[in-house]
């Protein structure tokens, strides 16, 4: 694997843990149901993935919800219960300084949602706050991983070869996809072994 011009990360599992049972309890409890319900209308449903293509708001997806549990909901507190779900991986952090020293930019790759993003602007995690240029996010570009055209999008944000792209990401579908456009691209499993891969590039 040769050293790359630029290195986008995934977001998810990656640079933020991320529990979607802790989000479905407390929007459970603000709606006074079982989070097995909860869960049932978000992602029995394709209202997550309308979501974060960013084909219907925050607020349409919050009166959707409220339609299928026929009751009236607070779209703002719905909202801030959805997005808080979220742990940072701080072991990950070693992993963007040593890529930030060796002068290769690094852009986001991730596949979210308007409200989840906003969250984690507010948190100001260090793994996240001002770090990345280009920020790449599903809700924004209506497309998701592994679809190939959030991959175009990427690859023309970076301005360079597809082949000097390196990436990584917690799921291996996002990855394949990444390596049939033409990236350098490895799953994440742990911050040892990228960083392993990273040393292999050598010093600048």
């Amino acid at each position: 694997m040769t050293r790359p011009e630029f290195f986008y990360f995934d977001l998810g599992n990656v640079l933020l843990y991320f529990d979607h049972d802790l989000a479905f309890r407390s929007m459970a409890r603000i709606a006074g149901i079982a989070p097995q319900r909860m869960r049932q209308v978000v992602m029995d449903t394709d209202l997550q993935i309308q979501y974060e293509t960013g084909l219907i708001s925050g607020e349409q997806f919050i009166d959707a919800i409220a339609q299928s549990l026929g009751r009236s909901l607070d779209t703002r507190e719905m909202l801030r219960a959805a997005a808080d779900m979220f742990i940072p991986n701080h072991q990950v952090l070693p992993v963007l300084e040593r890529v930030a020293g060796l002068g290769i930019p690094i852009g986001l790759l991730s596949n979210t949602c308007e409200a989840h993003w906003q969250w984690i602007l507010e948190q100001q995690y260090p793994q996240v706050a001002d770090r990345f240029e280009p920020v790449i996010l599903s809700f924004e570009v209506q497309s998701m991983k592994p679809d190939p055209l959030i991959y175009q999008v990427a690859t023309e944000k970076a301005g360079c070869d597809p082949a000097a792209i390196f990436f990584t990401d917690d799921r291996l579908d996002n990855v394949e996809a990444a390596r049939r456009a033409g990236w350098q691209a490895e799953p994440f499993t742990s911050a040892d072994r990228l960083l392993d891969t990273i040393r292999g590039w050598g010093e600048p």
